[in-house]
């Protein structure tokens, strides 16, 4: 397909739209090395930085990886993630035609540290559920979920069986309690040993950090999240617009 030069879309975005339909269509499968900056720029007649700013974009939205001394390979996370609805692991995983499990690490209660008690608007001191669990999505790891709740508004709560059952389905149906918004705060970071073993990463592979207050409709604090996900299955996608 050729570029149009007297279109307003700069041509390295109209060489990787190129290359994501390619992608998307099955010309470059998961793995394929895509062509260099100098067969892109070759093939398009256009200079190599034009090229190299295609590659870039394309890694940038989540279509390829690049190794150094080897090339630009196709890559797409097993899950895509946008970001405009809340909902749960599980859900989300069953409406994906994915199998939903869990595999709980830590189920206790412990006493509210600063940040706890800063999440949750409660007092340093205070019982807290701490409920951490390897979320897997077909036998697959994709996460690491800490959940902490206030143990006197739940009293029971671990008395349900998380390797099993959805979390914000027994707030919902045994605690009456609905979840409407969430602040989230997203990053990287290097995981550790431990992280790294559970979800199966590289020793140099980043992972996805999460940090998330989720609220119920009176806007008071239910659950304080602190998430890693596997970088290479899971990513996060969201839809801007210019204002005004």
């Amino acid at each position: 397909m050729a570029l149009n030069p007297n279109h307003p879309t700069p041509l390295y975005v109209q060489i990787k739209e190129l290359l994501q339909r390619q992608i998307e269509s099955g010309v470059f499968a998961i793995g394929d090395r895509l062509p260099s900056e100098r067969e892109l720029a070759e093939q398009h007649n256009v200079s190599r930085m034009t090229a190299r700013q295609a590659l870039q974009l394309l890694q940038q939205n989540g279509f390829s990886r690049s190794q150094v001394g080897k090339g630009t390979f196709v890559h797409r996370p097993e899950i895509d993630q946008e970001l405009r609805e809340l909902t749960s692991f599980t859900r989300d995983m069953i409406q994906r035609g994915m199998r939903p499990a869990s595999r709980v690490l830590l189920a206790a209660i412990r006493p509210a540290d600063d940040d706890m008690a800063a999440q949750l608007q409660t007092e340093i001191g205070d019982a807290i559920v701490v409920l951490r669990r390897v979320r897997l999505a077909d036998n697959r790891p994709i996460a690491i979920e800490t959940a902490h709740l206030r143990s006197a508004r739940f009293p029971g709560l671990l008395d349900h069986d998380f390797a099993e059952e959805s979390l914000y389905r027994v707030l919902k149906e045994h605690f009456g309690v609905r979840l409407v918004w969430a602040t989230q705060i997203i990053g990287a970071r290097m995981p550790e040993r431990a992280e790294r073993e559970a979800l199966g990463v590289g020793a140099r592979v980043p992972v996805l950090s999460l940090v998330r207050v989720t609220y119920d409709e009176n806007d008071r604090p239910v659950e304080y999240v602190r998430s890693c996900y596997h970088s290479e299955r899971y990513q996060l996608r969201t839809t801007l617009r210019e204002i005004g």
